[in-house]
């Protein structure tokens, strides 16, 4: 399922009502605080859920859906990028809505990181188009 093109949220609530939900952790924006900002403007909370449970990261949401210990999970679309190369549970998930665009957080480093890690690092990320040069 793409995402919509104009960047607004495409969630269904047909399909998350009553269904049990993993979250990475309480402050993650892309892990739950979208979802539930979204679902405010809906006039919805994440109440809709018979369940929530705390994963502890995006990785233990994956595999809590992919072992049916939750039915679902928030997962920003670089992680679940990601995860689908690297994480065998995350191959056999499928998206099923979109919260609204939001910016991106940063990829940080020590200001004591050799420039020429940096310089890798900056490759890597533009190679995974994770960031523009």
């Amino acid at each position: 399922m793409p995402p919509p093109l104009d960047g607004s949220a495409d969630i269904p609530l047909d399909l998350l009502r009553g269904r049990r939900f993993s979250y990475n952790d309480v402050d993650s924006m892309s892990g739950i605080l979208a979802l539930a900002s979204d679902l405010k403007g809906m006039g919805e909370t994440l109440y809709i859920f018979s369940h929530r449970e705390h994963s502890g990261s995006h990785r233990g949401s994956i595999k809590a859906v992919a072992e049916s210990v939750a039915d679902l999970a928030a997962i920003d679309c670089k992680t679940f990028a990601l995860a689908r190369r690297f994480e065998p549970a995350a191959r056999d998930l499928a998206v099923v809505g979109w919260t609204a665009r939001r910016k991106g957080l940063p990829f940080i480093t020590s200001r004591h990181t050799p420039i020429d890690v940096v310089t890798q690092l900056q490759q890597a990320l533009i190679g995974l188009g994770w960031c523009h040069s």
